[in-house]
Formats: structure tokens, C-alpha cells, sequence
């Protein structure tokens, strides 16, 4: 009896030491990501465009841009309850050439939003499960302009998932930039996501594309347009614990992206 009373001891105390190192694991990378993330460096100086610009030029800039302020909340979509809330810190980075004639004919030579070579437009995600749906909205105010991006996106599952099964979810986003003169620039999304969880892990797989409607003005008599429609895949992995949770995905639109979110709810 007594043997069995310290088995039973000491099993209850690796359970309780495992889930200590969980959550200090958990929380140590959260204050990781969550440095990573908030140094990750924005919008420092208003776009302008070059009168030697072309066409050809606006339109790769111009879904560049759609691609970096996609209102992605790095999260599978997925029916997430009535009772369900999220709030965190995201950012999507974009591999940038800064000596690509359509990046110079776009941004001052003296702007900052490139640092080394990716650029990184930092949010605030909010996500709220709405019963069958869940909502998300984000916004970005960029220090040192006036440049401001925000968006929201609307997940509606179209197959629940089981423990043995996937969940189907289909997600429609918007975004937009404001604060810039020459640069007026919108982007819709309409994604499917397949997803399972798997213990503290969620795979998750999408499709989908991604809209652009663009203009730029040039000088007061020239003013340029685009209107883009490209596919988007993502591959994305959700990690929850105790606190935070940490999701990080991989979307190939008009070029290879990464995005990272660490965030709090339940």
C-alpha cells in the first residue's frame, strides 16, 4: 500500500513538474517572438513615385504592398465558439531587392522600411468567435509617417472538424492603406483553409486569391493603375500551450512572405 501510494506521488509530481516546464517554455518563447516582433522595423518615410515609373513598375509595387498588409490573422480558419477572444501582435515580411527598379522608383532612397532585406509591416490582430463564424480585425500606424493600414477578415466553416477528422473553413479578407497622397491602394482575399489540431498543434493548409485594386499618382497629370488578381498558398502551424499561444505561416503569392503572431485568449 505504502508502495503504491509513492508511485502514485511521484507520478503526480512529474505531471505537475511537466506542466511547469510547459508553461516557463511557453512563456520564454512568447518573450522571444514578442521582442522579434515589436522590433521588426515599418513604414519610416511616405511612398513616392519616380516620373520615370512605369506601368509595369506600379503594378509589381503596388502587389508588394498588397501582399505585406494582407489582413492575414496568422490563424487556421476555423469555427472557434461564441465565447472565444484573441488578441495579439503580427507581422508579415517580405523579401525586398532594394535595387529592383520598381522598389527605387517607388520609395526615397533615404526610407528605412528595409532592413537588411525584408520588410516587415508589423499589426495588432484581434479575433472573435461570432457562433458559427469568427471575425478579426488589424491595424498599423507606422511611427515617423502617416501611413496606416487596417483590415479584417471573416472565417465561416464549411466542414466541422472531429478528433479524427479536419475542419474546412472558408475566409474572406480586406485591406487598405490610407495616410499616403499618391498611393491609394485595396486588397480582398477569398482563401479555403484545412486544418487539424493535434494536441497543442494545428497544422493548417489555404488557397485561395488575392485582389488588388491600385492608384498611384505620379504627378498631377499622370496617374497610374492596377488591378491584380494572383494566387495565394499558405502553410501555416499554430502552437498553444498554457501562455501564449504562436502561430507562424508561409504564404507564395507574388512572392514568398513569412508571418509570425503571438497572442493571449481563450
Amino acid at each position: 500500500m505504502d508502495r503504491a501510494r509513492s508511485e502514485r506521488g511521484l507520478a503526480a509530481s512529474g505531471r505537475f513538474a511537466h506542466r511547469i516546464y510547459a508553461c516557463r517554455f511557453s512563456r520564454q518563447l512568447g518573450a522571444h517572438l514578442a521582442a522579434l516582433l515589436i522590433a521588426l522595423p515599418a513604414f519610416a518615410q511616405d511612398i513616392s513615385f519616380d516620373p520615370s515609373i512605369t506601368q509595369a513598375e506600379f503594378s509589381k509595387f503596388s502587389r508588394v504592398i498588397a501582399q505585406g498588409i494582407f489582413a492575414t490573422p496568422v490563424a487556421p480558419a476555423r469555427s472557434s465558439g461564441l465565447l472565444s477572444f484573441d488578441i495579439g501582435i503580427a507581422a508579415t515580411a517580405l523579401e525586398i531587392d532594394k535595387n529592383a527598379s520598381y522598389w527605387q522608383h517607388s520609395v526615397p532612397a533615404s526610407s528605412d522600411f528595409v532592413h537588411g532585406s525584408y520588410a516587415a509591416v508589423p499589426r495588432l490582430v484581434v479575433t472573435k468567435g461570432i457562433g458559427a463564424a469568427t471575425i478579426s480585425g488589424s491595424y498599423a500606424k507606422f511611427s515617423s509617417s502617416g501611413v496606416k493600414t487596417y483590415g479584417g477578415a471573416l472565417d465561416l466553416p464549411m466542414i466541422r472538424g472531429t478528433a479524427a477528422t479536419p475542419e474546412l473553413a472558408l475566409r474572406a479578407s480586406y485591406a487598405t492603406v490610407t495616410g499616403v497622397d499618391v498611393l491609394k491602394l485595396k486588397t480582398y482575399g477569398l482563401e479555403a483553409f484545412l486544418s487539424k489540431g493535434f494536441g497543442p498543434l494545428m497544422p493548417y493548409v489555404a488557397y485561395g486569391r488575392m485582389r488588388t485594386d491600385s492608384r498611384g499618382t505620379v504627378a498631377p497629370a499622370l496617374t497610374l493603375r492596377d488591378r491584380g488578381d494572383d494566387s495565394r498558398w499558405t502553410l501555416g502551424l499554430r502552437f498553444s500551450l498554457l501562455f501564449p499561444k504562436i502561430a507562424i505561416e508561409a504564404t507564395q503569392a507574388v512572392q514568398r512572405s513569412y508571418a509570425a503572431k503571438i497572442s493571449v485568449g481563450f
